[in-house]
C-alpha cells in the first residue's frame, strides 16, 4: 500500500494586487508531493514564484499577497482553508521556516538566546492534537518548554549542532556582534527548535561558506533519515542540489517548467531553461579566465498577460507555436526515482534530452598594471565588556590596475573586516594602507572623500544596504550628488545607464526597494557603486544572493568593466569556483591571517595549506554524487 504524501501541494495560484491596481500573477498552478524524509529542490531565478511558493504553504504572503486558488494539503488538512489561529499553530511545529535572510529575521535588540527561547516556549514539545511524530522525538523534549534551564541547555545544543562555536557564551550575544553566514546558522537552529515535521528552507546556504556548508546539508540529511522530516530547499546553487535533493523542481515565470529525480534533471535535462540554469553553473575544475554562460534577456513581467510559452522570449530553440499556445507540464521521459516532466512543446514530442551546451569562452584579459591599492600589516582588534576580538592580525596585500584579487575563508574569518577597512568604512588598528602610492591609513576629512570616490563597495547583504524610503534611482543618484558629478538635468540618463549595465529597466528608476527581488537588489547596489566611476571596487560577496544566470551576468559585467576601465577588484565570495573563474590571485584567509595566496589556477589545483584544501573538498559541484564525509571542521574567528 503506497504511503500518503505528508504534504500534497495542487493547482497553487498567487497574486498581488499593485499599487495602480493591477494584479501580478506570481504563482501559476503549482503543484508538488513531499513524503516524510524527503528532500525536494526548488530552484529557478529571482521572481520566478519559488519564495512566494513556500510564503503562500504557511499562509505568510506579504502586503497584498492571496492566494487565488489550489490548495495545501498537511497530512491532509487544507491549509489554504484553515483560519489564522490554526495556522499559527501549524507554524513552527509542523511547518518550519528558514528564511533567506538573517539580518530582517532576526530582531536585532534581542540576544540570540532570546530568539532560541521564544520558539522553544512556544513550540519545543508541543505537538498538535492526535499528531504523533515519527520516532517519538519531540517527547523527549516536552518539559523544555515549562523549564527555562532546560530551554537554555537545548537552545546551546541547537547552535553546537550548526556549528556556532563556543555557544554558551554566544547565546549573549546580538545578531549585530555575528557575522553574515554564522546569522544564517541561528536562523537553522530557530527553525529546527519547534522539531518541525516539514522544514521550508528558503536559501538556507547562500551566506555559507564552503565547510559550513557542507555541515549543514550533512545536518539536514541525517534529520531526514532520522526524524522524518521532510524538507523543501530553495536554492540557486545546483551543487546543493546535487548534494542534498533526490527531487528537483524547476520554476520560472511562476510556474514549473520541469521536475524529476535530481540526477536525471541534472544531467539529461529537456527544457531549455534548465539547461540554460546548468550551463550559467560555474565549475571549480573550469580554468580562471572563463566566461560565465548566463541565459540572454530578464524574465518575464508577471503583471502583464502572458500568452504562449514564459520562456519564449528568451529560447534558442522557440518556434512558432510557442508564442501562442501555453505548454502543459506533461512526462517526457522515465528514470530511477519517478517521472520526468517538462512544459516545453518540443520536448514533449521528442522525449530526449537536451544536448550539452558548449565549453565556456576564454576572457581576453589584458595583463594587470601598476599597484594601485596596497595593505601591510593590517591588524584590527574588536572590543567588548566581556571580550577582545582579533579579527586581522597582521594582513597584507597588493591590488594592480585591471586584477581581481579573490579572497576566500569561512564565515568569521576576517574577510568582511578587511574589506571595510580598505574601504575605510573601519579604521586599522595597526598597519599601513597606500592608495596610487599615497598613505591614506588615517586620511584627513578632504582627503577621506576623495579616497571615498576611488575605492567603492558592494556590500554582501541587498536588504541592509539599500535605503527602503528612497527610490532606485534616488539610491544610484546619491553618490552622483554626494561627489558633485553631473548636473540634476544629466543625472537622471546615468542613473538609467547604470541600470541597464546591471541588466534592470531603466523604468525601474521610481520604485523602491521593497518591490524588487534579493537579486535585483544586489543588482541595485553594484550599480550604485559604478556610479561614481571607481578606480578599486571592493565586492564583498556580490554574487551570493543571485541566482546562477543573474551570477554569470554581473561576473560578466565586472570582467567587461576590469578590461576596459582598468578597474582593480577585491572579490570576496564563499563559492570557490566563482572566485577561482574570475580572479587572477587568490588569498585565501583563516582566523584573520592569510594562510596562502598564489595564482587562482595553480592554489585551487595545488593547494598548500591544509585549510585550503578542506575548503576545497567541501565546495559542491553541480553533478550528483554519493553521499561523502563532512569537510573537516575549524575554528572560526567572528567577526563583529
Amino acid at each position: 500500500m503506497t504511503t500518503p504524501p505528508l504534504l500534497e501541494v495542487q493547482g497553487l495560484d498567487v497574486e498581488f494586487t499593485t499599487p495602480d491596481g493591477g494584479r501580478l500573477h506570481a504563482v501559476r498552478d503549482v503543484s508538488f508531493t513531499l513524503r516524510r524524509g524527503e528532500t525536494l529542490a526548488v530552484v529557478g531565478e529571482s521572481g520566478s514564484g519559488k519564495s512566494t511558493t513556500a510564503l503562500a504553504l504557511l499562509g505568510m504572503l506579504p502586503g497584498t499577497g492571496r492566494v487565488r486558488g489550489g490548495s495545501v494539503r498537511l497530512d491532509g488538512e487544507d491549509l489554504v482553508a484553515a483560519g489564522e489561529d490554526r495556522l499559527r499553530a501549524v507554524r513552527g511545529a509542523r511547518i518550519g521556516m528558514i528564511f533567506q535572510d538573517p539580518m530582517t529575521a532576526l530582531n536585532p535588540v534581542l540576544t540570540i538566546g532570546r530568539h532560541l527561547d521564544e520558539v522553544l516556549r512556544a513550540h519545543a514539545g508541543h505537538a498538535p492534537a492526535g499528531h504523533a511524530r515519527a520516532g517519538g522525538a519531540r517527547a523527549g523534549h516536552a518539559p523544555v518548554r515549562r523549564d527555562r534551564t532546560a530551554r537554555r541547555a537545548r537552545a546551546v545544543e541547537l547552535l553546537r549542532l550548526v556549528g556556532i562555536p563556543d555557544p554558551e557564551r554566544r547565546l549573549d550575544d546580538h545578531p549585530h556582534q555575528f557575522s553574515g553566514g554564522q546569522r544564517q546558522r541561528v536562523l537553522i537552529a530557530m527553525a529546527l527548535a519547534g522539531e518541525p515535521d516539514v522544514l521550508l528552507a528558503d536559501e538556507p546556504t547562500t551566506a555559507l561558506d564552503a565547510t559550513v556548508q557542507d555541515q549543514i546539508l550533512t545536518l539536514l540529511g541525517e534529520l531526514t533519515r532520522t526524524t522524518g522530516t521532510a524538507v523543501v530547499l530553495i536554492t540557486h546553487n545546483m551543487g546543493v542540489v546535487a548534494r542534498a535533493c533526490e527531487r528537483v523542481l524547476v520554476m520560472y515565470g511562476g510556474t514549473v517548467v520541469e521536475d524529476g529525480p535530481t540526477a536525471e534533471v541534472l544531467t539529461r535535462p529537456r527544457h531549455p531553461y534548465t539547461a540554460g540554469l546548468l550551463a550559467a553553473v560555474p565549475r571549480l575544475s573550469t580554468p580562471s579566465g572563463t566566461r560565465l554562460t548566463g541565459i540572454p534577456g530578464t524574465p518575464p513581467d508577471l503583471s502583464l498577460p502572458l500568452t504562449g510559452c514564459a520562456f519564449a522570449a528568451r529560447c534558442a530553440l522557440v518556434e512558432d507555436r510557442c508564442l501562442t499556445t501555453a505548454p502543459p507540464l506533461t512526462a517526457v521521459g522515465a528514470a530511477v526515482g519517478g517521472t520526468v516532466r517538462a512544459a516545453c512543446l518540443p520536448a514533449a514530442e521528442h522525449a530526449e534530452p537536451l544536448p550539452p551546451a558548449p565549453p565556456p569562452a576564454r576572457i581576453d584579459r589584458p595583463a594587470p598594471g601598476a599597484v594601485v591599492l596596497a595593505a601591510e600589516g593590517l591588524h584590527k582588534t574588536y572590543r567588548s565588556r566581556r571580550r577582545r576580538l582579533t579579527a586581522l592580525d597582521d594582513v597584507s596585500i597588493t591590488l594592480a590596475a585591471g586584477e581581481t584579487l579573490g579572497i576566500v575563508g569561512e564565515s568569521g574569518s576576517g574577510k568582511s573586516t578587511l574589506a571595510r577597512v580598505l574601504a575605510h568604512a573601519h579604521p586599522a588598528d595597526a598597519g599601513q594602507i597606500l592608495l596610487d602610492g599615497r598613505d591614506v591609513t588615517r586620511p584627513d576629512r578632504a582627503e577621506l572623500h576623495s579616497v571615498r570616490r576611488r575605492v567603492q563597495m558592494v556590500f554582501q547583504d541587498p536588504y541592509a544596504s539599500l535605503n527602503p524610503r528612497m527610490t532606485v534611482g534616488e539610491i544610484v543618484a546619491e553618490p552622483l550628488r554626494a561627489f558633485g558629478i553631473g548636473t540634476p538635468a544629466e543625472r537622471p540618463a546615468r542613473v538609467a545607464e547604470l541600470l541597464r549595465l546591471v541588466g534592470l529597466d531603466p523604468a525601474a528608476a521610481g520604485r523602491h526597494p521593497r518591490s524588487f527581488s534579493g537579486g535585483q537588489r544586489q543588482r541595485i547596489g553594484i550599480a550604485r557603486a559604478l556610479a561614481p566611476e571607481p578606480a578599486v571596487l571592493i565586492c564583498d560577496e556580490p554574487v551570493s544572493a543571485l541566482d546562477v544566470s543573474v551570477q554569470a551576468q554581473i561576473v560578466g559585467l565586472l570582467t567587461d568593466l576590469q578590461r576596459d576601465l582598468g578597474l582593480a577588484l577585491v572579490f570576496i565570495a564563499h563559492d570557490l569556483a566563482v572566485v577561482r573563474q574570475v580572479s587572477h590571485r587568490i588569498a585565501v584567509m583563516h582566523d584573520g591571517r592569510i594562510v596562502e595566496t598564489g595564482g587562482a589556477d595553480e592554489l585551487c589545483e595545488r593547494p598548500r595549506d591544509p585549510y585550503t584544501r578542506a575548503l576545497l573538498a567541501a565546495a559542491p559541484e553541480p553533478v550528483p554524487v554519493a553521499a561523502r564525509q563532512p569537510a573537516p571542521r575549524t575554528t572560526e574567528a567572528v567577526t563583529v
